[in-house]
């Protein structure tokens, strides 16, 4: 029995030593690569970190130039809108607003008549007055003056105030009756007009007379000013 363990164990090492030989080296070679593995991955890690940072700081750097250019234009509109505030609301514009306005008021109210002769010293009420009368109305008449630089060849058109535009349009809806009447029938009424408005006033009277259609004396409204210049003759 002895001799047979002797002799095994000297079978097992004649082997065995050359197995370790081998094993050895290869299990020092899988460990060296297993490392290498490692230091690999631990690499890829890192490169992808820095990856990440990359993308952030370009993510925050684009924020900023994003946050500053809608500041500028922000600041830019506000500035905008400051500036035509303080332009459209400067007093002077406010107080040219408001004269105006004022201004088209007052016009409303007043009533022109034309082709009265002018006289020396005329009581330019009474004879508001008396043409009045003639299309049976007596409002109470005011501020009455003629307008115009007084020329020797021409008659200064007279300007008065009624209380109110309702008045006003009562006026002049009645006053074509005054060329049914004797002494009258070269005098008309009239709003009081801005130049523009008198200006397509007269257009609208000359393109009648270019059509040769007989000319109807309007109410005074605007829109008829405008629809005579637009019909068409029959």
């Amino acid at each position: 029995l002895c001799s047979w363990l002797e002799r095994m164990s000297s079978i097992l090492n004649s082997n065995a030593v050359p197995l370790l030989q081998i094993t050895v080296p290869k299990a020092d070679k899988c460990e060296l690569l297993e490392q290498g593995k490692i230091k690999d991955q631990l690499t890829i890690i890192q490169l992808q970190d820095e990856v990440l940072k990359k993308k952030d700081e370009e993510v925050e750097v684009m924020k900023q130039a994003m946050k500053q250019t809608v500041e500028k234009e922000i600041t830019s509109y506000a500035s905008a809108v400051t500036k035509s505030c303080a332009t459209a609301l400067a007093p002077r514009k406010i107080s040219e607003a408001v004269k105006t306005v004022v201004n088209m008021d007052e016009r409303k109210r007043n009533v022109i008549i034309y082709g009265v002769p002018e006289a020396s010293e005329e009581k330019l009420p009474e004879k508001v007055e008396s043409i009045l009368q003639e299309i049976n109305e007596k409002p109470v008449v005011k501020d009455c003056c003629r307008i115009g630089v007084k020329k020797s060849d021409a008659v200064r058109p007279i300007k008065f105030t009624l209380s109110s535009t309702d008045i006003v349009s009562q006026v002049l809806r009645k006053s074509h009756l005054l060329r049914t009447k004797d002494g009258f029938r070269k005098v008309y009424l009239s709003q009081d007009r801005t130049k523009e408005e008198r200006a397509a006033y007269k257009l609208a009277r000359e393109k009648k007379k270019t059509e040769k259609t007989q000319y109807k004396y309007p109410s005074d409204t605007e829109d008829e000013v405008l629809l005579l210049v637009s019909r068409k003759p029959t």
